[in-house]
C-alpha cells in the first residue's frame, strides 16, 4: 500500500497583525481557498486539509472546509504541531506537507519538486531553501519567502514533544526537525536549474499586513483566467513589468 500524502494548511483568523486574512475575498474567493485549488493540482497530494484552532474565531474555517468539500482539523490554538499531528492521526497520513495559509502563490509545480527531492533522498524531512533556515550558509541558492513548501514523515512529527522544551516562543514548530540534522535525514531544494527565477531571498511574498495582501489581490485578478495554474514564473515577470508593486511587500 502506497503512503498518504496529506497536505495542511495551516491558518487561523485571528491573526493580530491582518485578522481574518484568510478569508479576505479575491476574485470573489477567499484568498485561502485560491491556495487550496494550487495545492490540489500536485500529484503528490492525496487529500488538502485545512488544520486550524479550535477557538470560536475559527468557525468559518470550518464552513469555509465544509462548503467546499474538503477536512479539516481543529486543535489547541497555542500548539501548532499539536493541531499538525491531530490532523495526520485523524486523516491517516504518512507524509505531511505543509502549508501556510497566508502563503497563497504556492502551487503545485513547486510542491511536486520538493516531494521529488523528499522522495529521492529517502528524507524525513525537505523543504524549499530560504533564509529562515540557520543550518544553510551563503553558498545556498534561496528561495524568496513567503513561498514556503515543507513535506515531513508523519512519524517524525510526532517527535515533537520530546523537542518542544527546547524550542523558543518564535521558533517555528517545525524547527526542532530541521535544526536536528544529526538526529533527521534532511534535504533542501534550492533556487537553481528551473527554479533560478526564485533565487531573489530579499522578497517576502508572506501576507501578513494589508498591503501584502494588496499585492497579492493585484497578482490573481492580473491571472484571473488562470487561477490555479499560472506559474510562479509568470508572476515574477508580471512583477518585474509593473516594478511598483515591490512596494508592496514585506511589513509596514
Amino acid at each position: 500500500m502506497s503512503d498518504k500524502n496529506i497536505a495542511l494548511i495551516v491558518a487561523r483568523l485571528n491573526s493580530s497583525r491582518l485578522p481574518n486574512k484568510n478569508i479576505m475575498q479575491i476574485c470573489n474567493k477567499p484568498m485561502i481557498s485560491l491556495l487550496i485549488d494550487r495545492v490540489k493540482k500536485s500529484d503528490f497530494v492525496d487529500e488538502v486539509v485545512i488544520a486550524t484552532s479550535d477557538q470560536e474565531t475559527d468557525d468559518r474555517l470550518e464552513i469555509l472546509a465544509n462548503d467546499i468539500g474538503i477536512g479539516i482539523y481543529r486543535g489547541p490554538l497555542d500548539n501548532v504541531m499539536g493541531r499538525i499531528n491531530g490532523a495526520a492521526k485523524e486523516f491517516n497520513a504518512n507524509n505531511i506537507i505543509e502549508i501556510l495559509g497566508d502563503n497563497p502563490l504556492v502551487n503545485h509545480f513547486l510542491i511536486d519538486d520538493v516531494a521529488e527531492i523528499f522522495k529521492k533522498n529517502k528524507s524525513d524531512y525537505s523543504a524549499t531553501a530560504t533564509t529562515e533556515y540557520p543550518l544553510l550558509d551563503n553558498s545556498t541558492s534561496f528561495f524568496s519567502i513567503g513561498l514556503r513548501v515543507q513535506i515531513y514523515k508523519s512519524k517524525v512529527a510526532l517527535e515533537y514533544e520530546n523537542f518542544r522544551e527546547l524550542l523558543g516562543p518564535d521558533d517555528h514548530p517545525s524547527s526542532f526537525i530541521f535544526n536536528n540534522p544529526k538526529h533527521f535525514k534532511i534535504s533542501f531544494l534550492e533556487a537553481k536549474g528551473n527554479w533560478a527565477f526564485m533565487n531573489r531571498p530579499s522578497l517576502n511574498f508572506a501576507v501578513n499586513y494589508e498591503k501584502n495582501f494588496k499585492l497579492i489581490k493585484k497578482i490573481f485578478e492580473h491571472f484571473e483566467d488562470n487561477l490555479s495554474e499560472f506559474t510562479l514564473k509568470e508572476m515574477y515577470e508580471f512583477l518585474d513589468e509593473n516594478p511598483s508593486l515591490y512596494t508592496l511587500l514585506g511589513p509596514e
